[in-house]
């Protein structure tokens, strides 16, 4: 690193702490190094004048020194570009002005007054600073050119007056028509940057509706031909099937890859704001983990006592959060028993704003030393943040933050890693007596039981709005399931719901009038009343990237994507019946 790169080092500030990041970022720069140069240089005049006895000099250069000391320290750490700015040219160009009257510039002095615009218009811009540059010019000009009228002892040459003027203007104008040229290039950069956006977002768009477009019939070809091979075939009948099944699994993979690298917008969901229960809203997220392998895996769940009321808020982006945390987490976390800490607690309340505090740890990571190496490497925190997110592939989760008003924050520790997000949320309706008492079980009503239910015996509804897909499933579960109605939409959905029970339900996502997400909802909101479950698996060709979590967030049971094997639905179906 020469020495040009390490004077840029000092004076950069992490873009982090700055008030508004992209405009000023390069100018905060100039910001330092003008303050750390002005800081040397009163140093030096304070001491020269401590020689000289000069004491009022002194005590307003030290004066001055301090004030802005205490300006760089404050931008530093808060990152207000615009006071820091508007402070220092304001005090700085005092400063000169107070030396000009004084009678402490010689002739040649004044070319250097000539500059004021080189660097004050760079750092405050061209509006405030071209308004600056001007002012200071016509107070700095009176002393100039009539410094008899102060009883200024220095008499300024004309040919000094003349060039003060000439190269003030030069340097006012050149710098005006550099700020100009930079503003046209950034302003074609941010352009090409909302173009570059438009284009990725509209490939996105593609590749999540080729995705779903292939996935339906894909899925359908690998169901007919796990049937067709259950038949009695000769042996060239056989071959040519297990050629199709063979490429048929290989286009399954194809689609599979095309789903992982695509990342389609998560926020283009719409909020569905609503009074909740923040405990149980998690502890049912947690459920979904722990009735996996409850014996090797625990959640302990501790929440301040001073959330004595419900949030209003979405507690479907909620879930969608944990969901991501803690599935990550599980799947980067060392065997055996796993122990996850989920700790919350409220930072403050104003005007019925409650600052909710989420922390989340955990003791077995495998990727310790990566994070570890992280933390050494990157020096921002933005930059270790985005580093550990990729890393934990907690990107929805994060992402859900952010449109939240959040940010995740990391911590690593000898025995430890560690990590918390702040959300603020209205203050929904008071707990209700019984849910203030933080019993470990769920605050939801009892479900009724009815005893176990066979596959073969239960009542399937599949809301379905494809003909075709309506038929592979109805063939595909003909040997296992007696009974399976059918609802071409989410409204038909609900109106069979009502009139008839159901055991299971298989929920299409992409549908008519209303889709599956609007219509899960629902029923969970008609099955409060009832104090009632029906488990509901989504089948759907949504199987990019955070479909699976809206999708248990909105209240499924499971989730299974297109293409699929007929056994995995069978195996699911039966797992929520045992359940």
């Amino acid at each position: 690193m020469n020495f040009i790169d390490k004077i840029i080092k000092l004076c950069t500030i992490s873009p982090d702490k700055l008030d508004f990041k992209n405009e000023y970022f390069y100018k905060s720069t100039i910001l330092n190094f003008y303050s750390y140069t002005s800081l040397a240089l009163l140093l030096i005049f304070t001491v020269l004048n401590v020689f000289k006895e000069n004491f009022i000099n002194v005590i307003i250069e030290a004066v001055l020194f301090v004030l802005l000391t205490v300006n760089v320290i404050v931008f530093r750490k808060r990152g207000n570009f615009l006071n820091a700015s508007l402070f220092y040219s304001i005090g700085f160009g005092l400063f000169l002005l107070w030396l000009l009257f004084k009678g402490n510039v010689s002739n040649q002095g004044t070319v250097f007054y000539a500059l004021y615009p080189a660097f004050i218009i760079l750092m405050l811009g061209k509006k405030r600073g071209n308004i600056s540059s001007l002012v200071f010019f016509v107070l700095s000009s009176i002393v100039i050119f009539i410094p008899s009228f102060f009883g200024i002892l220095t008499d300024y040459e004309l040919l000094n007056q003349i060039m003060y003027v000439l190269l003030f203007f030069i340097f006012f104008i050149f710098v005006n028509i550099y700020e100009n040229i930079w503003e046209g290039r950034i302003a074609e950069l941010n352009v090409e940057i909302q173009k570059a956006k438009h284009e990725t977002q509209s490939k996105e768009e593609f590749i999540s509706k080729i995705s779903h477009q292939i996935r339906t019939p894909l899925n359908n070809l690998v169901v007919v031909t796990n049937i067709v091979n259950t038949f009695n075939l000769d042996e060239k009948q056989k071959d040519l099937i297990d050629t199709i099944q063979a490429s048929t699994n290989n286009l399954v993979n194809v689609v599979n890859n095309i789903a992982e690298i695509s990342n389609v917008d998560l926020l283009q969901s719409k909020d569905y704001n609503q009074n909740f229960n923040l405990e149980s809203t998690i502890r049912n997220t947690i459920n979904l983990f722990t009735d996996e392998d409850s014996d090797d895996l625990k959640f302990p769940l501790k929440i301040s006592e001073d959330i004595d009321f419900q949030l209003y808020g979405d507690p479907v982006k909620i879930k969608q959060v944990f969901l991501n945390l803690i599935e990550n987490i599980l799947k980067k976390t060392k065997g055996g028993k796993k122990l996850v800490d989920i700790n919350i607690k409220k930072l403050s309340e104003i005007n019925n704003v409650a600052e909710i505090l989420f922390n989340v740890s955990t003791a077995e990571l495998e990727q310790i030393s990566e994070i570890t190496k992280i933390q050494n490497t990157e020096k921002t925190k933005k930059g270790r943040n985005e580093a550990v997110i990729k890393l934990l592939e907690f990107n929805i989760a994060n992402k859900i933050i952010e449109s939240l008003g959040g940010d995740i924050e990391f911590e690593l520790s000898t025995d430890k890693f560690e990590f918390k997000f702040i959300l603020k949320f209205t203050k929904g309706e008071p707990l209700l007596d019984e849910t203030t008492r933080r019993i470990s079980e769920f605050d939801l009503p009892e479900i009724k039981s009815e005893g176990k239910i066979d596959l073969k015996d239960a009542n399937i509804l599949l809301v379905e709005d494809n003909l075709i897909n309506q038929k592979i499933v109805l063939l595909s579960l003909k040997k296992v399931v007696k009974t399976v109605d059918i609802a071409n939409n989410g409204k038909e959905a609900l109106d069979k719901f009502g009139s008839a029970k159901y055991d299971i339900i298989l929920m299409d996502i992409q549908m008519p009038i209303m889709n599956g997400i609007i219509t899960t909802k629902k029923i969970r909101s008609l099955e409060k009343s009832t104090n009632s479950h029906t488990p509901i698996i989504a089948i759907t060709a949504n199987a990019l990237l955070g479909d699976k979590e809206e999708c248990l967030a909105a209240g499924m049971d499971d989730y299974i994507s297109k293409p699929f094997q007929i056994e995995t639905l069978i195996n699911k179906m039966e797992q929520q019946l045992n359940n």
